[in-house]
């Protein structure tokens, strides 16, 4: 499911600025009656993983470099 928010809305950082918050839109899940609200707090170690994980996985997501000879 694709999710059409601002990154403002999706993560808050806390009071105490020790964590961020990832806050994802009111989930429908198979047979439940009312949605399902999902947050989920970070402290910083893990932000710097996720932070450095997505970095390589963006890298990733890029057109692979034109080879030797290959005209752009």
């Amino acid at each position: 499911m694709r999710i059409e928010l601002s990154t403002d809305d999706l993560w808050t950082l806390s009071e105490d600025r020790t964590s961020v918050r990832l806050s994802v839109p009111p989930l429908q899940v198979g047979g439940l009656k009312e949605l399902l609200w999902v947050n989920v707090d970070f402290d910083s170690d893990m932000v710097d993983e996720m932070i450095a994980h997505l970095t390589v996985l963006r890298s990733q997501m890029l057109p692979a470099p034109p080879q030797a000879g290959e005209r752009n």
